[in-house]
């Protein structure tokens, strides 16, 4: 994990943090077989819909949950590492 911390006026801190593609395709596998485990898909019996098709028709929400998965893990891990005092969270900008 790469972090990076840029003070700004006002005791305001920019916190930029970059993420191995390893992690991220680990945690994506893991939410897919999750969705998997649950999804109920016409012509399929529940948790055994193809890999493929699960990723096709919960793509959105997959994206969604690793997202708010991947940003909270990292921001607190990023934050005991540069030992921050925090005292809020005001905006998240350009998460990818």
């Amino acid at each position: 994990m790469k972090i990076e911390v840029e003070a700004q006026p006002g005791s305001v801190s920019t916190l930029r943090i970059e993420l191995p593609p390893e992690e991220v395709s680990k945690e994506w596998d893991a939410i897919a077989s999750s969705f998997a485990r649950l999804a109920k898909i016409p012509g399929y019996r529940p948790g055994k819909a193809p890999r493929s098709v699960i990723e096709k028709r919960f793509r959105k929400e997959i994206h969604d949950e690793l997202t708010k998965k991947l940003v909270s893990k990292s921001y607190y891990d990023a934050i005991e590492q540069k030992q921050l005092r925090v005292v809020s969270l005001t905006n998240l900008e350009d998460v990818q």
